[in-house]
């Protein structure tokens, strides 16, 4: 019989002085889901890729972006999915790009000044997003008359099943928005974006907050994850999904545990 609860993890917590790590348990969402993807934000699913190098991103664009765009607009049903460049998170890589390390810090992407961020035109982040808009076709005008848009990202474990620092997801629900704590984030891989991030506060219990995590995640399964949705924010829900790697106490660090995966990012649009 498998077990609801996966493991109990030391979370990074944002305060005043710092960072508070916070003992918290884990439960398997393999057999313990906290409820539909509308709801709690994040879900996984099997997604089958043609990719034969997950390292090497210009393969991932020319390969993976095109199925990821697919599968958006499958998942959601809108007109458009906008797909981000890929990050490539390995210990090669975070050698050469620290940013790229796997993030320990609970947060949740995006705030609810994504929309006004890829409409206004004095933003850096528009020099980022508007020859992906290019690309396909699309303009911060169709953008701005969006009925709806939401930031869809698709995580993809590409190394060991075990690995060592995996990706855990918290119940929104759990996490109010008085919790929730805005930082800029001026540059990220080395490029200029100036964006800004949710991170979270600790819970008065380490039981309030209800953590989730799916083990032994393979290269041919993808977890999704909301990171903003103009839709959730008009409802007055949360639209934000807060998330972090953790140190998974059943597996040794490094070595042939050293987590690898890929995230690709989808501005879907409804008009």
């Amino acid at each position: 019989m498998v077990e609801a609860a996966y493991c109990t993890s030391a979370f990074n917590y944002v305060s005043d002085s710092g960072l508070v790590p916070v003992e918290v348990t884990v439960r398997n969402a393999r057999v313990d889901t906290p409820g539909p993807f509308d709801v709690v934000g994040f879900a996984r699913t099997d997604a089958p890729s043609g990719v034969t190098d997950w390292g090497d991103p210009r393969h991932l664009d020319d390969v993976h972006r095109p199925e990821i765009e697919a599968a958006a607009l499958d998942f959601t049903g809108c007109r458009h999915a906008v797909v981000y460049t890929p990050i490539v998170r390995s210990p090669e890589v975070a050698s050469t790009i620290p940013d790229h390390a796997p993030i320990e810090t609970v947060h949740s992407d995006f705030t609810d000044d994504y929309r006004r961020m890829i409409h206004e035109p004095d933003r850096a982040y528009r020099g980022f997003l508007d020859p992906l808009l290019a690309r396909d076709g699309l303009t911060t005008d169709d953008l701005r008359d969006a009925s709806r848009i939401m930031m869809l990202q698709f995580w993809r474990n590409t190394g060991p099943v075990d690995a060592d620092r995996p990706l855990a997801l918290c119940d929104p629900r759990s996490v109010g928005e008085d919790r929730l704590v805005r930082m800029v984030v001026p540059d990220y891989g080395g490029v200029s974006l100036d964006f800004e991030t949710f991170l979270v506060t600790a819970p008065d219990d380490a039981g309030d907050d209800a953590w989730y995590t799916f083990p032994q995640l393979t290269a041919n399964e993808v977890v999704l994850i909301r990171t903003y949705d103009s839709e959730c924010e008009a409802a007055g829900a949360a639209y934000w999904t807060p998330h972090s790697a953790f140190t998974d106490p059943h597996v040794a660090p490094g070595g042939p545990h050293a987590r690898k995966s890929v995230e690709m990012r989808a501005l879907c649009v409804w008009n």
